[in-house]
């Protein structure tokens, strides 16, 4: 049935938008808006997958452990489908017609001012389909379907009333928020006590006069019991709340710009040719095709055909296991991962599963722009600009300088940018290829607000390459393999979880796991002469039990010494597992007045130290390194996507996995012999990692020195796998069954706060100081900080400019803004710091002014470092 076929005969002169003062536009229907949804929502199905997504969920909805009839299924998805349409139904109100849309045309009504239309909308929804539940047999279906398919009506309304505001917990007691429950049946009673809310509802009568939550509960049937399955009813109601978000906003950027958002997807094989084409011309692909095409006489070098055969394995075992959801790509590193994954996602696009889209995740900023790079080296620009390759964070901004120039009026021949649409790509992820970050990704599968969850619809036929997860949480580790199975499976999603330490999760699993490992033959690679012996490991350190400074730096400078006296260039890396230690250590080297360059890498360097730093530690055209001799005093940023390649490693010990990863910043070429790591103690680690069961394993262990040795993660992770099993087994809160009962319960903010990856309270200091940077033309150009935080809270402040437009410049102002900005307050203790010293307040950023007595300068590279002793001194004094 159509919308009008609910409302009484004279209702086009409802009203769902009317345009701005001058325009002269004509206001649009709730009719015309109600059909414009559900183009896009057809428009989704046709171009990426979600009709087919919605028929994959309902289908393995299950009851009592019984799977629905295709009956019941069809009536499901029906229903589904009908909530989108009618989402907007309470815009029927008079009093929302009145004051929200100006209309005159509607008749006088004696009601109060509530002008709301969600919840309204929602209980005309139930009010509809009860009545039609009534009418409907479900053959051969479970004798419990009934009581169900009230349940799905139930959480489709809910769905319905929070379409302008977030997901709160579905069952959420009585309270602040007042439950769901409790506010359809305050409505109802509002409703029969002024009828004239409902006035234009051809059903009024019948509403006013029904009990409608006592009809959901008159059976026996308790809702959210344990006879449904979990998973995929959550994955159907954040896929029903996304796509009507999402609709919803296409429809209404539709009627105010009288375009249509067209979507830039892979979704033609024509369209990923020249990518393909593209990529197969590379150094690299045409080294791995004289490899398969002519084996014994091929002339790469022992490393690259050791490479390239890990390269065709993968896309071997790829290949073989196309109908595999989950793929593990376990690599050593200095293996070449990267292009491994572009082929393998290159080859699953090129399929025939209809998948249209590449997304990469990465757990630091460092590794997302070294990707960048990557592709960028890779895709020339005029193929990125016809298949846009995007970063996606908070610190990358939305526009290119190209549109910049357009907006601003010097581009001659560029069209007005256009804000709405650019920012509309960016929040639906529009793009065929992207970047970000997993904080992003967790977020568009478990955030709670209604922009985060516009890109869940859009996960649907994606190919998503997950690096490094074992930086992930390890408390959450079971439910994060549950979750991507589920959604991988619905979604139509393909995804590739890469590392070279790979923890195995479906041992975490029960069941059979829809999983495939990518390196069969993992020892052919990992226990090869040129990966394996790549660094020789040292343990002795460890005979000392805890090192002290003093000791430490008598090693490090014996070390120095016997290379300098046998000639060698020596790149020595230290890493700790405090800033703390990091700083002391390198204001020792600083004392001891080497005549070698030194560096510090740690959380507290601004983006712009990183990149200079890491430019000075790298390679020149020739590709010979820059620094032939350098030190670098690091914390654990280093350890996965910094690109740097060092001679010699101390380290102090943590987690298996962890060293592994130190390891790969030394001889990452594999080219030179005589790289060594020295491993040793000087910080407990369980003080920063707590409740990682990691911890119970480290190097001061024989049989642990000789698993990273071995490169035996497997063995490491089946011990952590059973220690996490065992521990989701125990009778307390964190029982496996009461995370999923909080799933199957539709409780969204639990799962949002269970699956967050990072916990601790973030603070960030705005520092205001002068900087000197080159810009995105490659100028030097100079910054104050001072001017650079008045620009933001302008920005923010401007009301009256358009929401679209103020975002699109945010976005570019925050990239300014990662200059001068820097995280504070997460002591590796149990004790947490606030900031002390500051003016004022912006949400977590904390403006501190005048801030060049608390920036040094790194005489390396002439880029200015944050003193985060004196800024904390400095606030102690204050206290004082």
């Amino acid at each position: 049935m159509g919308i009008g076929d609910y409302l009484i005969d004279g209702t086009e002169i409802l009203l769902a938008h009317t345009a701005k003062k001058g325009t002269g536009k004509e206001p649009e229907s709730l009719v015309e808006h109600s059909d414009l949804v559900l183009h896009y929502v057809d428009k989704l199905s046709e171009h990426n997958g979600l009709a087919a997504a919605i028929q994959r969920t309902v289908a393995n909805l299950t009851v009592q452990d019984e799977p629905l009839t295709l009956a019941t299924q069809y009536w499901v998805a029906k229903c589904f489908r009908q909530a989108i349409y009618l989402h907007d139904l309470g815009k029927i109100n008079p009093v929302f017609q009145k004051k929200k849309m100006c209309n005159q045309q509607i008749e006088k009504l004696s009601l109060p001012g509530d002008s709301t239309h969600a919840l309204l909308s929602a209980l005309l929804y139930l009010d509809i389909y009860l009545t039609e539940l009534d009418t409907v047999e479900f053959p051969g279906a479970n004798s419990s379907v009934g009581s169900f398919m009230k349940q799905v009506l139930y959480v489709f309304a809910y769905v319905i009333s929070r379409h302008h505001t977030y997901l709160a917990n579905i069952e959420e007691p009585d309270g602040e928020e007042t439950s769901f429950e409790k506010q359809l049946q305050l409505l109802q009673k509002k409703i029969q006590r002024y009828p004239g809310y409902v006035h234009y509802y051809r059903y009024k009568e019948r509403l006013c006069s029904r009990e409608i939550i006592a009809e959901m509960l008159k059976s026996r049937y308790q809702r959210f019991t344990d006879t449904h399955s979990p998973f995929p009813f959550y994955v159907l109601a954040k896929l029903l709340y996304s796509t009507m978000a999402a609709c919803d906003f296409y429809a209404t950027y539709a009627y105010d710009t009288e375009k249509s958002l067209e979507f830039q997807y892979f979704s033609k094989k024509q369209e990923l040719r020249p990518v393909l084409e593209t990529f197969q011309n590379t150094e690299i692909y045409r080294g791995v095709q004289e490899l398969r095409n002519n084996p014994q006489n091929t002339t790469l070098s022992p490393i690259n055909r050791l490479r390239s055969a890990l390269f065709l394995d993968t896309e071997k075992e790829l290949l073989r296991n196309m109908d595999k959801q989950l793929y593990y790509l376990e690599a050593p590193t200095g293996s070449g991962k990267t292009y491994m994954s572009i082929n393998l996602g290159l080859k699953l696009l090129n399929s025939e599963l209809r998948l249209n889209k590449l997304i990469y995740v990465f757990p630091f900023n460092a590794l997302i722009e070294q990707t960048k790079l990557t592709l960028d080296k890779i895709f020339p620009d005029e193929l990125r600009n016809q298949y846009p390759m995007p970063v996606i964070n908070s610190i990358t901004p939305i526009i290119s300088k190209k549109e910049e120039a357009a907006e601003t009026g010097n581009g001659e021949t560029e069209p007005e940018f256009d804000y709405k649409s650019v920012l509309l790509q960016r929040q639906m992820l529009q793009y065929p290829v992207m970047l970000t970050s997993h904080v992003n990704f967790f977020n568009y599968l478990f955030g709670l607000g209604r922009e985060s969850n516009l890109a869940f619809t859009h996960l649907c036929n994606s190919v998503v390459i997950l690096d490094e997860i074992q930086s992930y949480k390890n408390a959450i580790w079971k439910e994060i393999i549950y979750f991507l199975q589920s959604f991988a499976k619905l979604l139509n999603m393909k995804i590739i979880i890469m590392s070279a330490t790979l923890p195995n999760w479906d041992s975490l699993v029960a069941g059979e796991s829809d999983t495939c490992s990518l390196v069969t033959e993992r020892e052919q690679y990992f226990q090869n002469p040129l990966f394996r012996n790549r660094v020789q490991l040292h343990f002795e350190l460890l005979d000392k039990k805890v090192i002290t400074e003093e000791d430490l730096l008598a090693e490090v400078l014996q070390k120095l010494k016997t290379r300098q006296a046998q000639g060698k260039s020596t790149r020595l890396l230290i890493e700790f597992i405090t800033k703390g230690a990091a700083r002391s250590f390198y204001r020792c080297l600083q004392s001891a007045k080497l005549d070698i360059p030194l560096f510090e890498l740690t959380g507290d360097d601004s983006n712009l130290l990183r990149k200079e730093v890491l430019q000075q530690l790298g390679k020149d055209e020739k590709d010979n390194f820059c620094r032939p001799d350098a030190i670098v005093v690091a914390t654990q940023v280093i350890e996965a996507g910094v690109d740097i390649d060092m001679d010699i490693g101390f380290k102090d010990i943590s987690m298996i996995d962890s060293e592994e990863q130190f390891l790969g910043r030394i001889n990452r070429s594999c080219l030179r012999p005589d790289c060594h790591a020295y491993f040793f103690n000087m910080v407990k680690t369980t003080m920063i990692y707590r409740d990682d069961q990691r911890t119970a394993y480290d190097l001061q262990d024989e049989a642990c020195q000789l698993l990273l040795q071995e490169k035996d993660f497997r063995g490491f992770y089946q011990l952590i796998m059973k220690k996490i099993n065992a521990e989701r087994q125990k009778a307390n809160p964190k029982n496996w069954s009461y995370f999923t009962a909080s799933v199957q319960q539709l409780q969204f903010k639990d799962v949002e706060k269970t699956m967050q990856l990072i916990t601790e309270k973030q603070y960030t200091l705005f520092i205001a100081h002068e900087v000197t940077c080159k810009n995105r033309d490659g100028e030097v150009e100079q910054l104050d900080g001072a001017q650079v935080w008045e620009e933001f809270k302008s920005l923010l402040a401007d009301k009256k400019m358009e929401y679209a437009t103020r975002i699109v410049k945010l976005s570019q102002i925050k990239e300014k803004m990662a200059y001068f900005t820097f995280n504070y307050g997460i002591q590796h203790s149990f004790k947490q710091t606030i900031p002390q010293n500051y003016t004022e307040v912006v949400g977590s950023l904390y403006y501190v002014p005048n801030g060049e007595r608390f920036m040094e300068l790194d005489q390396n590279t002439g880029a200015k470092k944050f003193n985060r002793q004196a800024y904390t001194d400095e606030g102690m004094s204050l206290l004082l």
